[in-house]
């Protein structure tokens, strides 16, 4: 691991520990059943680090295969994540149909880019500045789709559970994080990205272990069960929804079936 300077090593191991008690919080908490693939996302983050270590341990013959493999890596990871923020979208959205089909449909659109992606890769060597400009081009699409998500429910005043509302917001916070950190090496560093990844991910591990604080806040105590929606109804949140409000929310969601 002799290729990372000593604070990308050290960020890197408080990102693993972050991810691995974000994992045992899900378990312990048994939040894993109620969400399975954001569970498995976690799970695949610690094993894509476990990934990186034999590769970048590894001695290759040609410089770029390390990157080359991080890099497609990175394109599973990301899948993960987007079927992740479709579960919990899914689970926050289920008593508006209309709604939730309009969001599933602008995720499966960031997810179908990397499964894209991935098959582009395979057919031969890309030039870096290619990887950078990928990543920030999913991130782009996954952060404006959680965006209009969020301007949805603060338009219409949908209530979401806090713990959700923080686990969506992490996602949004890490892809705007990593479209500005891809923008600015870009800008300055376009003739040679790989020469300066190490900084990329300096900046990356840094927003993610942020991410990981808010996630460990949101699952520090058990999720509430499937009725959850008619309990925060019941606990206060109707009071807040006007009587206009909720007839144009209902309008919206039946012109959205319509239009599926």
């Amino acid at each position: 691991m002799g290729v990372f300077p000593l604070p990308v090593l050290w960020l890197w191991a408080c990102s693993i520990l972050a991810q691995l008690l974000v994992l045992a919080l899900l378990f312990l908490k048994s939040n894993s059943r109620k969400l399975p693939f954001f569970t498995a996302y976690i799970t695949l983050n610690v094993c894509q680090a476990a990934f990186l270590l034999v590769v970048y341990s590894h001695s290759w013959s040609e410089s770029s295969t390390p990157a080359t493999l991080a890099w497609t890596s990175e394109c599973f990871t990301l899948l993960a994540q987007a079927l992740a923020t479709t579960e919990i979208l899914r689970i926050t959205l289920r008593q508006y149909q209309g709604i939730w089909q309009l969001g599933w449909r602008a995720l499966t659109v960031a997810s179908g880019l990397v499964v894209l992606l991935v098959v582009l890769a395979a057919r031969g060597h890309w030039a870096s500045a290619r990887w950078f400009e990928i990543d920030r081009g999913y991130h782009v699409s996954f952060a404006s789709a959680l965006i209009i998500y969020f301007l949805l429910v603060r338009y219409y005043s949908i209530p979401i559970l806090r713990e959700y509302r923080m686990i969506l917001g992490g996602f949004c916070f890490y892809s705007c994080s990593e479209i500005v950190f891809n923008t600015l090496l870009q800008l300055f560093f376009d003739t040679d990205l790989f020469a300066h990844q190490k900084v990329w991910q300096l900046l990356s591990l840094f927003s993610f272990i942020v991410v990981q604080i808010v996630w460990l806040a949101a699952l520090r105590r058990p999720l509430p069960v499937e009725d959850r929606q008619a309990r925060l109804l019941s606990d206060g949140e109707s009071k807040r929804l006007t009587s206009q409000m909720d007839e144009d929310l209902r309008i919206l969601n039946e012109r959205l079936l319509r239009l599926f």
